[in-house]
């Protein structure tokens, strides 16, 4: 019987995701895929409601089959749209819009193009795939707070979450910050010290390139000497 579902299987990366949506909010998924997170968070009583969106209409099929199967069909509006404009989020009052499968780049532009990602007290909770750097950074400069960032390992890669609201207060970040994000002050998270390994060895083996090359290092290596020195305050040593 459809009550006797049991939840769908989340792997790390998007337990992540689901754990920074706000309890009772209502969730705006942005290229859901599968649409295991707004599943997810119905079936454990932590949201009523949800929305997911998809650009293209094989994902969002698939999506409204899982919704099927795990019996909350009738509790996600499903969005064809490109963005968050066109899934017309003040309609269904969504107050958490996650972004998560693809480049910072690109979330970047999909929170430019809503004029609703600059509404007070919205959420925005970010997965980039790559380049997480310079969505940290479009988010200082466009006036976007940082409220919480959180590391997980799944299938033996790192993946950064960012929770940010806006409130039109324009930011510098340090070097090291735009690399790292603030992830590491989560003291008791036990992925951080092997996020702060990845990240190190990833400044490591940029440095090794650029010397080969005849380029300067400086600025990588003045952020490993920053990210060790990180580690080191939480008690751990990068090899």
């Amino acid at each position: 019987m459809p009550g006797n579902i049991m939840l769908p299987v989340l792997d790390d990366r998007l337990l992540l995701i689901a754990s920074m949506v706000r309890d009772g909010g209502i969730p705006l998924d942005v290229g859901t895929d599968h649409a295991y997170v707004p599943i997810y968070l119905i079936k454990n009583g932590l949201c009523k409601r949800a929305v997911a969106s998809d650009i293209n209409r094989g994902p969002l099929r698939r999506a409204c089959e899982n919704a099927r199967k795990f019996n909350v069909y009738d509790k996600i509006d499903f969005c064809l749209a490109d963005g968050i404009t066109n899934t017309y989020p003040e309609k269904h009052g969504v107050t958490d819009i996650i972004i998560a499968g693809m480049g910072g780049e690109m979330i970047a532009q999909i929170i430019d193009s809503s004029d609703y990602t600059r509404i007070p007290g919205v959420r925005l909770i970010l997965q980039p795939m790559s380049t997480v750097q310079e969505l940290r950074g479009y988010l200082a400069e466009m006036g976007y707070a940082t409220l919480n960032e959180k590391v997980c390992c799944a299938g033996n890669k790192y993946y950064t979450c960012i929770s940010a609201e806006y409130d039109g207060v324009r930011r510098e970040v340090p070097p090291v910050r735009l690399e790292i994000g603030y992830g590491d002050q989560n003291n008791s998270d036990p992925a951080v010290n092997g996020f702060l390994q990845d990240t190190a060895n990833k400044l490591k083996n940029k440095i090794s390139g650029k010397k080969k090359g005849g380029l300067s290092c400086k600025h990588e290596e003045s952020i490993l000497r920053e990210v060790c020195e990180i580690a080191a305050a939480r008690g751990y040593e990068i090899k």
